[in-house]
């Protein structure tokens, strides 16, 4: 029973992640914690070792039909993983609590500041653009990768926002370029979890079968989705998971 709840977990985050170019935590790490009852600090490395393999999946479909920025992809890759290898280590000193009540403050940001867009969409200007913000968005990238390693995801729901709003890349080609993003950033922190014997092995594999399969799916769908279709299952899929990420956390404090 517990090996085919792993299983639908992984399936959906596949589903969700590959679908909006996002890695997947975001839906494995709350499903784990709130569905299967597994301690937030074990989630993390089951779903960040699970990311790199849903990464690989996904991405693969943007990259075949050219919708992933490759130069980009790898010189902020750099950056986010260095990031990744911080909130790793991190992640073994900061209370549980901390960082659901932080993912829960990313979420909720992230859910409207994307909703919200960008005007004049039309109108991008790449090459201006990717100069012109290059330094910030490799802050963003470290920065992001930090969390990512501490929280447990992929980093999706700063970097797909990003791409859009800061670098003007069209939104497909920023769920391409993330998802791409993400593999390379995931394996760094899934590294130091294996390093310090902190992935449990009997559940990242029913989880990564379930994220093969729906990364894939998730994946090809991204590639045919319509722009505002995408940005409302966002924001949803956002605020649901901060509602159930921060309920346990908020009643303790009272």
């Amino acid at each position: 029973m517990e090996t085919l709840l792993y299983l639908t977990c992984g399936l959906t985050a596949g589903l969700l992640g590959g679908y909006l170019g996002l890695g997947g935590g975001i839906i494995m790490v709350p499903f784990l914690t709130v569905v299967a009852g597994i301690d937030f600090k074990a989630a993390v490395p089951v779903s960040v070792t699970a990311i790199v393999v849903n990464s690989l999946s996904s991405s693969n479909e943007y990259v075949k039909k050219g919708m992933a920025d490759m130069e980009l992809a790898i010189l902020l890759a750099v950056f986010m993983v260095m990031g990744n290898i911080t909130g790793s280590n991190l992640a073994q000193v900061v209370p549980a609590d901390f960082s659901r009540l932080l993912f829960t403050v990313l979420l909720v940001y992230t859910a409207f500041s994307f909703l919200k867009g960008r005007k004049q969409a039309e109108k991008l200007s790449f090459e201006d653009n990717r100069t012109r913000y290059f330094i910030i968005c490799t802050i963003l990238a470290f920065f992001t990768g930090i969390l990512a390693g501490l929280l447990g995801i992929g980093g999706g729901v700063i970097l797909v926002p990003m791409l859009y709003l800061i670098i003007g890349l069209p939104l497909t080609t920023a769920r391409g370029t993330s998802a791409l993003m993400i593999g390379f950033s995931a394996a760094a922190s899934s590294a130091v979890y294996f390093l310090n014997d902190q992935v449990d092995f009997q559940i990242v594999a029913p989880v990564i079968a379930g994220i093969v399969v729906g990364g894939k799916i998730g994946g090809f769908l991204g590639t045919i989705a319509k722009p505002m279709v995408v940005k409302i299952i966002f924001f949803v899929v956002m605020l649901y998971l901060a509602f159930r990420l921060s309920y346990e956390p908020i009643m303790r404090l009272f």
